[in-house]
């Protein structure tokens, strides 16, 4: 939700419709893991979310979205980081698809963005890289 607020403010447009489909689905597998009683939040999940707090009094501090974003990017790919080894222990658990089209997504994102403009390329690039790999 950071993510999508920072790049509506530097002026996104369409490129935030992957980013808002993301947000939702992220919103709605959360939802049912609480609603369930499955998952729950680790220090380091809450030290992610406080990562993306901090982005986002950076951005209300200096008036840049673009903080918002870094940090952003920075807790998501730390949270990338921390799913590698259980995909690693057990590949099907992670289904390819859904990284293809994530990786897809973020690579139309890209083109919609509509000028060479570095705070709103930033995130699409990093989530289609970082779904491709």
């Amino acid at each position: 939700m950071v993510a999508v607020g920072a790049q509506r403010a530097d002026g996104a447009r369409w490129s935030l419709v992957p980013l808002v489909i993301q947000t939702f689905g992220t919103c709605l597998v959360f939802g049912l893991a609480v609603w369930l009683g499955s998952g729950g939040l680790s220090r380091a999940d809450l030290a992610l979310l406080a990562l993306a707090g901090v982005g986002v009094a950076g951005w209300l501090a200096v008036d840049e979205a673009v903080i918002a974003t870094a940090c952003v990017i920075v807790a998501d790919l730390v949270a990338v980081l921390m799913m590698v080894p259980k995909t690693w222990r057990d590949p099907h658990s992670e289904t390819l698809s859904t990284f293809v089209l994530a990786a897809g997504s973020g690579a139309l994102a890209l083109g919609a963005v509509g000028s060479l403009s570095v705070p709103l390329l930033a995130y699409p690039a990093y989530f289609f890289a970082v779904n491709a790999a």
